[in-house]
């Protein structure tokens, strides 16, 4: 039984598109964690409205799975096989990226409106030093995959 490989274009496309929906839902995400880390600097997380903390609350969860499942889907690539050992690398630190997304939604308390700033903070420190990592892994992978 003979495994198929993606071509190099099928390959860099997908990855593409992938890496192109998490810059887009880092954008989108971006006003709600702006918004909740002013109140936090401030010390005013409980001048917010709890309408106010339920939308932020909401947008980590929709970021969530939103890479949650582009993790998925980038795992299931089947990258050419010049590049396989890359891609493991590529889908793993994205897996681990998603998952310091899931990290700091959790660390959101929408019932008590509050946040577990330690493991906020510790996410928000992880997901910039992963997103560096991806984006160095990703140049690395399309490079050679092409």
């Amino acid at each position: 039984m003979k495994k198929s490989f993606a071509t190099p274009q099928q390959y860099a496309l997908k990855v593409g598109e992938i890496a192109q929906l998490t810059e887009d839902t880092g954008e989108k995400t971006s006003p709600y964690f702006d918004k909740l880390d002013e109140a936090l600097q401030a010390d005013k997380l409980a001048d917010m409205s709890k309408a106010d903390f339920q939308e932020i609350a909401t947008a980590f969860d929709d970021a969530v799975d939103i890479y949650q499942d582009a993790a998925s889907n980038l795992s299931a690539v089947k990258a050419p096989a010049r590049v396989i050992g890359m891609h493991k690398a590529l889908a793993q630190v994205f897996q681990e990226y998603a998952d310091a997304t899931q990290a700091m939604a959790d660390a959101l308390d929408v019932d008590k409106q509050a946040v577990d700033l330690e493991a906020f903070r510790h996410s928000e420190t992880q997901q910039n030093d992963l997103i560096v990592k991806f984006g160095t892994q990703l140049r690395r992978v399309m490079m050679s995959a092409m």
